[in-house]
């Protein structure tokens, strides 16, 4: 299933595929986009090389000062024809999402809302770091999911439920957020 995480206007948006393997394992694929004019002070203020991921095709950069969604919704076209896959469900954060859903749906795929709280975001957050500390989790190298990894910060709420905390991140983490979704 592919996983959305949308951003307002300055954040990276980011898509992540989990891709199931035999014994427990699971290969995932990330993909993040970041509106052109803030690219440079992007790059800049948060000291990563956004400019050498985009020509290293890791990282999309759209026009203007906002992510433009049709280049998300075109990727994730992209992906399943590509690989072939049935579609299905996407997961997304409903905040911004309302005309991708609408895309998605129109294209025969099951768009599922993924709230943002404790009680949605636990079991799959407990699930992936304890996939990611067994090793059970593979990746192609990709630079900018393992920068946001290296920031991932999780909060703990009551009853011991966990989920990602992006007011404590000190970078960004929207590609770990799209595979988690």
């Amino acid at each position: 299933f592919p996983g959305i995480d949308l951003s307002s206007t300055l954040d990276l948006t980011s898509v992540g595929f989990d891709i199931p393997l035999p014994d427990g394992e699971y290969a995932v694929l990330s993909h993040s986009f970041i509106p052109e004019e803030t690219l440079e002070i992007k790059r800049k203020t948060d000291k990563v090389p956004y400019d050498l991921w985009v020509l290293q095709g890791w990282l999309t950069a759209t026009p203007g000062a906002e992510v433009d969604y049709h280049f998300v919704l075109e990727y994730i076209l992209q992906q399943f024809e590509k690989y072939k896959w049935p579609k299905g469900e996407v997961c997304f954060d409903k905040a911004l999402a309302t005309w991708l859903e609408q895309e998605l749906s129109e294209r025969d795929f099951t768009p599922i809302e993924i709230g943002q709280w404790y009680n949605q975001l636990s079991e799959p957050t407990k699930d992936f770091r304890a996939k990611v500390y067994n090793q059970k989790i593979y990746h192609d190298n990709n630079p900018v999911l393992t920068w946001a990894m290296s920031n991932a910060v999780v909060r703990k709420g009551p009853t011991e439920n966990i989920m990602l905390d992006k007011s404590k991140a000190t970078q960004r983490i929207d590609p770990v957020a799209a595979v988690i979704n």
